[in-house]
């Protein structure tokens, strides 16, 4: 019996893939890059054209914006 199939290697392995989640790549201690330009102007962009909206069960999700959402109040 490998351990794979013991009750502890089934253990394990729903461990590392539900709390542990994926393994990260890059190094942690390291400091994060600042944004480029472009990843900024499309982080405005979305920002701009979608709206996160929760449904009444409690989930969160993007939609687009309205016309009437995106026009300034006079």
């Amino acid at each position: 019996m490998s351990r794979r199939d013991s009750e502890g290697g089934r253990v394990t392995d729903w461990l590392a893939r539900h709390l542990l989640g994926p393994a990260q790549v890059g190094d942690g201690r390291e400091p994060v890059r600042p944004a480029s330009a472009d990843e900024r102007a499309r982080e405005r962009e979305l920002r701009t054209s979608l709206v996160r909206v929760q449904d009444a069960s409690g989930r969160t999700y993007l939609v687009e914006r309205s016309d009437a959402d995106t026009q300034e109040p006079s």
